[in-house]
């Protein structure tokens, strides 16, 4: 049988070699950890077993592999440059946990490189730690390996987390073995000192982790009672040494996307280095961006949004140096699905989804960089012009903050004309609006921290029993409760904090839907806790709120949910599931849901579509959702295995984790979902519904915000309540309203232009200016204009041939201050920049063109201090 070539073989070979070892097979996590919030990104194997690492979580789990999909951004710059950095990669993991140690591992990963991969075994070097004996002597003694290509390194090399013996942290840690390939064999094998400084020689393709010490906080390391095995072998590094290819983006899972961009750009890969780079680091993006937006995390302003909103805007950026001129990461998708989407469906599965996102971005950035670029080039050519070696940090804020220029581009940018970015200056001009995200996918030293659920297992507390799908009160005992983040086995009366219930009728808060709220009675029918909401650790119901009396773990109570916040809140949920079905049917089956909020009072619903919904497709949603109420259809559920609900078409909503047996919600002819939340009987029950916004939330995501039942019905009659008040002080009935409000509006623009024409005279108002000049700055004060007329006089000055340098205008007076800012050419001067700061004077904000711009304040009393500030900035006395 022929030795494994392409990745697929390469995976499958893997997993199925580890299944032979008794190994369950498991699929990969999502690239959004479902269990750390410590993580923006799952960056390793072993972040979904962290909970089976520390003896907890499936217990029933002793060995495991899988294939991890990770994205790591720390080393960003380096993708498409080095041979073999990326975003998004493929890591190959078996995992033990208190199972096999060292003297399985090692010569079992052994025979996976040589026996199953057929790799020459004279080609491999590893390195172990210092003090691992127990490993050296496996490598030499079990495998065979010759001493001189065994390297032992400290614990900086070859401990995880590095170092921890001497700086911490606390906590499990254990040595390491790395295996290397070595890509030139007939070389001398270079000194233990040398092997880190030769990476373009050795390949490093696996790291074995052996978890077996317990670091204490006096640095002593005694040995922890479970030991565990976790292992990661780099897919794409494997597929580069079996392929012989010089770098990973020349093997088989990059052929198709290298051959597409080559299609589009009409460029040949191999031809110009610097091509070759953007068409490498274009192929590693898109794959990051496409496996990001299929686990939930779209482009946005923040956390996980903003790392790929980065890396997104970045494979655009070399798209244009290819000479893209059109959006093209929705066309790379085929390429990305041909070589993974057998192995990962979330790609064909989210199709709709990741070309509407991307190609949303795509435009949204185009329109940006298209109108920074020439600004951003013209400040480096004038920086070049001057002698200058540094482009200016506050001239790239200016870039990101007027024009919604990315730092990170202009950085790129700057540092390819051969200049040196400022980035201390960009960072004190932008303070607190910077976010950071860059750390967010490593590993984090408090990986295995206790967290609330650990706890709680350690106590023995068996997990809640939910009831509530078919009751809102229920007898239940006491488990204990937790206080101060800690388990407690009393509660003392007036005391905060959560009750832990054998079984429960109380929601707890998940999938977008909030938590019961409700109370605890005593034997005797006495409320002893009022529960203000309930959330969940793992499988524990948190029912949190204040004591009315002490509490003790076994006490029998009976537990009661606000049955009317729940009913409201289920009228709520119901309504979301009608409106995700209606907008698929009315705006294409390219929408998704991408978050939800539900709670007794509106819901809001966001949603994928690349463009705002008109008025009269979103009224089509609205009878559509009223109509199916109005048929009573009946709600059933019902309990399914995930495969068998896909195959029946039941909608997964996007960027939820689903377990093996899954809740199917089914409103019979019109909405199938995978949903556990609490629901209303029959859609008759909702009652009333009513979307009233829909606005854009990101690129390529809207966020519908309504009411459904009670609320619905009350905001109606408030809006009908406001319009009769209108027609009555209008003088006019309801459905004369529209047209007696347009006459106003006519009636005022006539006043206005009336009022303009009788203002001053551009041409004398020039002379007066030339004659108040002192240094740099005139300026005039009418309290009369609005910002239209203010505007005008502003258009008619301007014509005039001769000016100052620079003319503050000033309208309105209290809290509406409009003011205008015109600077000549030859000045010197970016009316945009003093605009922006007379500002802040007078409570508002301004900003604009080097020759015009404008702003509105709120205080007329700064606008003295405003115009001593602006004196000085022109270098004029006060």
């Amino acid at each position: 049988m022929s030795s494994p070539r392409t990745v697929a073989d390469i995976r499958e070979a893997f997993l199925s070699f580890f299944e032979g070892l008794e190994h369950a097979r498991l699929p990969s996590d999502s690239l959004i950890p479902s269990n750390d919030p410590t993580l923006l990104f799952t960056g390793a194997g072993m972040n979904q077993f962290k909970e089976e690492f520390m003896g907890r979580g499936r217990t029933q789990l002793q060995r495991v592999t899988t294939s991890q999909k990770c994205l790591r951004v720390p080393d960003l710059e380096n993708v498409g440059v080095t041979p073999r950095h990326h975003t998004f990669f493929e890591m190959l993991g078996n995992f033990s946990f208190g199972d096999y140690f060292k003297a399985e591992t090692i010569p079992w990963e052994w025979q996976f490189f040589t026996e199953i991969l057929g790799l020459d075994p004279e080609r491999f070097v590893v390195s172990v730690y210092t003090e691992d004996d127990e490993a050296f002597e496996i490598w030499r003694e079990t495998v065979g390996l010759k001493k001189d290509r065994i390297y032992r390194f400290g614990e900086k090399e070859n401990f995880w987390p590095a170092s921890a013996p001497s700086k911490g942290p606390n906590g499990p840690c254990g040595p390491c073995s790395e295996i290397y390939w070595d890509q030139n064999p007939n070389e001398a094998l270079p000194t233990p000192q040398g092997l880190e400084d030769l990476p373009g020689r050795f390949i490093e393709v696996g790291n074995f982790v052996f978890t077996q010490f317990d670091r204490q906080e006096d640095g002593s390391l005694p040995p922890l009672p479970q030991k565990n095995i976790d292992v990661g072998l780099g897919l794409e590094r494997i597929a580069a040494v079996i392929q012989d290819a010089p770098n990973n983006f020349e093997t088989d899972i990059f052929a198709p996307t290298l051959e597409a961009l080559q299609s589009l750009s009409g460029k040949t890969y191999g031809k110009e280095q610097d091509d070759d780079i953007r068409m490498r680091r274009i192929a590693d993006h898109c794959r990051a961006i496409f496996f990001c937006i299929a686990d939930g995390a779209a482009p946005g302003r923040e956390g996980r949004g903003y790392v790929v909103r980065k890396i997104l805007r970045r494979a655009v950026r070399d798209g244009i140096g290819l000479g893209l001129g059109d959006t093209f990461l929705p066309q790379l998708l085929p390429a990305v699905q041909t070589t993974m989407g057998d192995f990962y469906p979330e790609l064909l599965e989210q199709q709709a989804t990741i070309e509407a996102l991307s190609q949303a971005e795509e435009e949204r950035f185009r329109d940006v960089y298209e109108k920074g670029i020439a600004r951003l080039e013209s400040g480096i050519a004038a920086a070049q012009d001057a002698g200058q070696d540094t482009f200016k940090g506050e001239d790239a804020f200016e870039l990101h903050d007027t024009y919604g220029f990315p730092a990170d581009i202009t950085e790129v940018v700057v540092r390819e004309s051969g200049l040196e970015f400022d980035q201390a200056g960009f960072d004190a001009a932008m303070g607190e609006q910077r976010t950071r995200a860059r750390s967010g996918s490593e590993i984090q030293a408090e990986v295995f921290a206790e967290s609330l659920e650990s706890q709680l297992q350690t106590a023995s507390v068996l997990p809640t029993q939910f009831v509530g799908y078919a009751q809102t009160q229920s007898a239940t005992s006491v488990l204990g409760f937790v206080s101060n983040s800690k388990f407690a086995e009393t509660l003392d009366s007036k005391q905060q904090g959560a009750v832990l219930l054998e079984k429960s009728p109380f929601y707890a808060e998940g999938g977008g839907q909030v938590g019961d709220s409700g109370h605890l009675l005593d034997e005797e029918g006495t409320q002893v806790f009022e529960v203000h909401s309930t959330t969940k650790a793992g499988d524990y119901f948190l029912h949190s709120g204040c004591a009315l009396a002490s509490l003790s773990k076994g006490a029998s109570i009976q537990a009661v949910v606000n049955a009317e916040s729940r009913q409201a809140t289920e009228r709520h949920h119901t309504a979301t599931h009608l409106l995700h079905s209606a907008l698929r049917n009315v705006l294409g089956t390219s929408v998704n849901q991408a978050g939800s909020y539900v709670a007794p009072d509106r819901f809001r619903f966001d949603y994928t579509h690349p463009q705002a919904a008109s008025g009269k497709d979103l009224l089509k949603v609205e009878r559509m959702v009223t109509q199916e109420i109005m048929k009573a259809t009946p709600v059933d559920s019902k309990i399914s295995s995930l495969k068998d609900a896909k195959k029946a078409g039941v909608t997964a909503l996007f960027g939820e984790k689903y377990g093996d047996e899954v809740r199917v919600v089914d409103i019979a002819g019109f909405s199938a979902e995978l949903c556990g939340g609490t629901h209303v009987q029959n859609t008759g029950q909702i009652g009333a519904f009513r979307i009233n916004s829909d606005r854009s939330l990101a690129a390529g995501v809207r966020r519908i915000e309504g009411v459904a039942g009670w609320e619905a019905i009350a905001q109606s009659q408030s809006d009908r309540d406001s319009l009769q008040a209108l027609s009555t002080t209008l003088k006019t009935s309801p459905d004369q309203l529209v047209d007696r409000i347009e006459s106003l509006r006519s009636q005022l623009k006539e006043a206005k232009q009336v009022s303009t024409s009788s203002g001053p005279d551009p041409s004398a108002l020039a002379e007066e200016l030339l004659a108040q000049t002192e240094g740099s700055l005139s300026w005039a004060h009418f309290s009369e204009l609005d910002a239209q007329a203010l505007l005008s006089l502003s258009d008619g000055l301007q014509e005039q041939k001769k000016l100052p340098p620079v003319v503050l205008l000033l309208g309105g007076d209290g809290d509406q201050l409009p003011f205008i800012f015109l600077a000549n050419k030859d000045s010197g001067h970016h009316a945009g920049r003093l605009a922006k700061q007379f500002g802040t004077f007078v409570a508002g904000g301004g900003g604009g063109r080097p020759d015009f711009a404008q702003g509105k304040g709120s205080k007329s009393s700064g606008i003295e201090a405003g115009i001593q500030a602006i004196q000085e900035t022109l270098g004029s006395p006060a």
